[in-house]
């Protein structure tokens, strides 16, 4: 892969710590034990909330109206909140060595982009129905009913993104990722866990895993690039029988198995295991890249009740 997801990551909650420790200076109001929290600020249409949490949960949730509530407990830390016409900041500060904890339910209005880092806490951004940025180290994250850019991220966390209104890239190092419903491209990366991408509309799909199992079903748009690399797990391709597309496979022992016909590549040869071969369905305007070293591969004859499963 290209640059190690651990280290972005890392990096990512490097500078969240860096933005916590800032606010120290500014005021905020303390909490010696956990307290409820119940505040409200007013945010311009296609504003931004942003969110650093170090530990807990966090869910955010697009709807009506034009203000951003807050909701829940801070346990030991300050949390701060600052207000601007077009942007909320939330952030803990920190005196304890791993972070405080906040346990926290957010509205704001629909089309407020979402940025949250964090440590440990798991986070659920529903029906904001803009773009999401959330990274973090362990906790799981869940994304429904966004639009334009979605980014996450997770080291151990498993992620899940559905219904998606423009580009979805995901990345874990073990834990498992599932996409669904998205109409934009895709890129999901993984090292041990797997790579789920079901109803998809997508002109451009990137899926990578060392030793997690990968499975597409969805559109080939005649202009579309689909590329599918694993290591070791299994790759797992779902084509409707009226798709065209062009298909080059390459393995070096895993085994292959296509409902549609599959011949060696012309003009190469078979080297010890590793072979390469490629196949047309119906027109073959769209590119599609398998690859895979000792994981089989499966291409499958789908069905339109299938891609929407």
């Amino acid at each position: 892969m290209r640059k190690s997801i651990a280290m972005r990551w890392a990096l990512a909650i490097a500078g969240t710590a860096a933005l916590t420790g800032a606010t120290s200076t500014a005021r905020a109001q303390s909490f010696d034990s956990p307290q409820r929290v119940d505040t409200t600020v007013s945010l311009e249409r296609g504003g931004t909330v942003s969110i650093s949490v170090w530990s807990g949960h966090v869910n955010v949730t697009g709807g009506s109206g034009s203000n951003v509530r807050i909701r829940g407990t801070v346990e030991r830390d300050a949390m701060e909140v600052r207000a601007r016409s077009s942007n909320v900041t939330i952030s803990m500060e920190s005196e304890y060595r791993h972070g405080g904890r906040a346990d926290l339910e957010i509205s704001v209005p629909e089309g407020t982009s979402v940025v949250i880092e964090g440590y440990s806490a798991p986070y659920v951004i529903q029906g904001v129905k803009a773009s999401v940025k959330a990274e973090t180290l362990s906790g799981t994250i869940r994304v429904s009913d966004a639009g334009g850019k979605v980014s996450v991220g997770s080291v151990s966390g498993d992620i899940k993104v559905t219904d998606v209104d423009g580009d979805v890239r995901a990345e874990s190092v073990s834990g498992t990722i599932t996409m669904s419903g998205i109409d934009g491209d895709i890129e999901g990366e993984s090292v041990s866990g797997g790579v789920s991408i079901n109803r998809a509309k997508s002109r451009s799909v990137r899926a990578e895993t060392v030793s997690g199992e990968i499975a597409y079903r969805g559109t080939f748009d005649p202009s579309g690039t689909y590329t599918f690399k694993s290591h070791s797990g299994r790759l797992l391709l779902g084509m409707p029988a009226d798709a065209g597309a062009s298909v080059t496979m390459q393995t070096f022992s895993g085994n292959v198995d296509s409902d549609f016909p599959v011949t060696l590549e012309s003009g190469r040869q078979r080297l010890g295991h590793e072979s390469r071969m490629e196949f047309k369905v119906g027109n073959g305007r769209s590119r599609v890249v398998v690859e895979t070293f000792s994981g089989d591969i499966k291409i499958q004859r789908s069905t339109t009740s299938d891609n929407r499963e």
